[in-house]
């Protein structure tokens, strides 16, 4: 799931200060010869004001320098990460697919993978291309028996503490179970310290973060299954205690989206909030050693084993398909650039992201790495399972249904029970 924040020292409103459709293509670097050289249009929501997007883009700089009178790849930005996805589908379905994007992996929509308009890269998977990729993580994008879609990134969804907020309120460490979680809550309010961020706009990341890992306490991994119901105890459940979280959140949760709550826990003004590695980018560098980080509370009854963790979705590259098969060669060299080695140590170390893209860190990079990001990967590796955040296995209605949903359980206009099963209604 990929975020976009703007560095802690800027209080104004993120959203308004990223433009959709900026390019972030360093107009020094030029080819020699222009009228020959290959352009491949990259359409991404990485901003060059996020960690990310700056690696990236230095990563893209260097590819156009190497190959300036060959290849040139221009990139086109649109931080909005909801409407950026939707714009990719559309416009797909208007045969005007982008040369190269990345998206959600979502198992109940796989309309991008039936469209026909992408590229197939098994007949480029070579075995030293292939070598670089988990053989799960193929197997599970292949459709179809082609493969449309490279894996890339897929991050864990950890909960993020200020611990000198906690210490202001005299609490020791995270909770481990969620009867302690909710006692934590209840002391940072006595202490005058909104306990966690939350949100119910767009894809209510932050919230629906939390029910999942609800979710899953109750009722294990296996919880969102392909195919199951969601009208079940589990979640209501999860419902109820997502509910009675609402109560330690901002004011403005209500309608609030991911800029609006990111900021509330980089400014200081919560305690917790459940996001992926990205946010350590957000967050001051010489405040590091003041933020923990963990894996969510249990039940304690078995269903779930502590330190399972709750991760986003594949977030995979894509192609679209060329009618050139010049351009189809140049685009399939950018990726095997884009997923080496070197390029992804750069944008695990710098740019703060969790790859599926195999590399080998020494002791020392890891060190480099930071303390909070250090953490993901140690958890990330020793977790003894994980699912998938619920919003990126839900079917596009129940998506889209699902901020109404939220704000109906958070204003208590709808029951725990009702939520669970008109989520479930809208699912089918």
């Amino acid at each position: 799931m990929i975020k976009q924040l703007i560095p802690a020292a800027l209080t104004v409103g993120i959203a308004g200060v990223m433009v959709s459709g900026c390019s972030g293509v360093d107009n020094n670097v030029q080819p020699n010869n222009a009228s020959n050289v290959t352009q491949i249009n990259l359409l991404s929501s990485w901003s060059t004001d996020t960690e990310r997007g700056r690696v990236l883009q230095n990563l893209i700089d260097r590819y156009n320098e190497q190959n300036r009178d060959k290849v040139r790849v221009n990139v086109d930005i649109n931080p909005d990460w909801p409407a950026y996805q939707e714009k990719v589908k559309t416009m797909i379905a208007a045969n005007q697919t982008p040369d190269v994007f990345n998206f959600n992996f979502n198992p109940n929509d796989l309309s991008r993978q039936k469209s026909g308009n992408l590229l197939d890269f098994t007949p480029h998977l070579d075995k030293t291309w292939k070598s670089r990729f988990k053989a799960d993580d193929l197997e599970a994008l292949t459709v179809d028996n082609t493969l449309t879609t490279l894996p890339f990134e897929k991050a864990g969804v950890l909960f993020y503490y200020n611990k000198d907020l906690f210490a202001k309120a005299g609490i020791q460490h995270f909770p481990t179970n969620w009867d302690e979680f909710f006692a934590v809550c209840a002391k940072l309010k006595d202490h005058g310290i909104t306990p966690i961020s939350l949100m119910t706009a767009d894809d209510a990341w932050h919230t629906t973060n939390a029910l999942t890992y609800l979710a899953a306490s109750a009722d294990g991994v296996n919880v969102f299954d392909v195919g199951q119901s969601l009208a079940t105890p589990a979640m209501v459940k999860a419902a109820e205690y997502l509910e009675k979280l609402f109560e330690y959140t901002t004011e403005d949760a209500l309608g609030a989206n991911y800029a609006v709550s990111s900021n509330h826990f980089v400014l200081g003004n919560t305690a917790m909030i459940i996001d992926g590695p990205w946010l350590i980018g957000s967050l001051d560098p010489q405040q590091l050693n003041s933020y923990g980080v963990a894996p969510g509370p249990t039940f304690n009854d078995g269903k779930a084993k502590p330190g399972f963790i709750v991760t986003d979705t594949y977030t995979p590259w894509s192609a679209g398909k060329q009618a050139s098969k010049e351009k189809e060669q140049a685009v399939v060299d950018f990726m095997k650039y884009l997923t080496s080695e070197e390029s992804s140590k750069q944008l695990t170390l710098q740019g703060k992201i969790l790859l599926s893209t195999k590399m080998n860190l020494s002791e020392e990079e890891m060190n480099s790495s930071g303390e909070a990001l250090g953490s993901f990967i140690q958890m990330g590796n020793e977790a003894p399972e994980s699912l998938i955040q619920i919003v990126r296995v839900l079917k596009p209605t129940a998506i889209a249904q699902l901020p109404a949903l939220l704000e109906g359980l958070f204003l208590q206009q709808l029951s725990p029970q009702e939520f669970a099963h008109r989520l479930d209604a809208a699912n089918k």
